[in-house]
């Protein structure tokens, strides 16, 4: 099989090569230091199963593991954690593996031997009841076969189109577009203190705003910085967007 493996300590990597070894030396390893890179040889690599540490820099494995259920054929997770047995109850109630650190040989064959590819209601539960994650850091989305992803940080807008989101964001300078599956309700109440609703079908990031215009037809439209077109504010909106703005 070919094995990658996702922890930002080295020893832990080197360690978990060498019991993979032990267990069969025909696996092939590759490695990653923290959820992104693990998405990028995700990607280059189709890798079968990912040993995925939690807790890591710049993401960590949950949001790794649940932008990676968002292609067509993601691998296998175990999931490797010093979490304690309280913590560790979220995993067992959804069937996840896991792999208590230090890990065993014997419990490493184990899991490699049984482990099963998880759906995207056990990864969400997974998530809420562990609370590793309070938002993303990222959006994600599949493009030719490719995950591709968005840094929250870099977004103007989320605009949604009848079944599809469009975002809109900063890509080195430049203004660029990408399509989401998420849906605007969902993305509101996920990034609730970054971003605002200003109209049913669009969302906006606060500090972004840079002035409220009123037109001559009387609608009221936004102007944000980076957005060269200001966006409408909806009546049912207007007021906790005049909240913001005076705060």
């Amino acid at each position: 099989m070919k094995i990658l493996i996702v922890d930002d300590e080295p020893l832990a990597r080197e360690r978990l090569v060498h019991l993979l070894t032990e267990i069969n030396q025909e696996n092939q390893f590759i490695e990653a230091s923290n959820g992104l890179e693990a998405i990028e040889q995700v990607n280059n690599e189709e890798p079968d199963i990912v040993l995925m540490d939690i807790r890591m820099p710049g993401m960590n494995g949950l949001e790794a593991t649940k932008h990676l259920m968002n292609i067509d054929n993601p691998p296998a997770i175990i999931f490797t954690t010093a979490y304690d047995e309280y913590a560790l109850q979220a995993f067992e109630s959804q069937a996840v593996d896991y792999l208590l650190k230090p890990i065993r040989k014997e419990r490493l064959e184990k899991a490699l031997n049984s482990c099963s590819k998880l759906n995207k209601v056990q990864l969400e539960q997974l998530g809420l009841q562990n609370r590793e994650i309070s938002y993303r850091t990222h959006i994600s989305a599949q493009i030719r076969g490719t995950l591709f992803l968005v840094a929250i940080k870099d977004i103007y807008c989320f605009l949604a189109d009848h079944k599809y989101v469009t975002v809109k964001y900063d890509k080195e300078g430049i203004l660029a577009e990408t399509i989401i599956e998420d849906t605007l309700k969902s993305l509101e109440e996920e990034f609730a203190t970054s971003f605002l609703r200003i109209h049913r079908n669009a969302l906006i990031r606060k500090d972004n705003i840079e002035a409220l215009q009123k037109q001559n037809d009387g609608r009221m439209l936004l102007k944000l910085r980076g957005l060269p077109e200001g966006l409408e504010v909806s009546r049912r909106h207007f007021s906790s967007v005049r909240k913001l703005m005076k705060t």
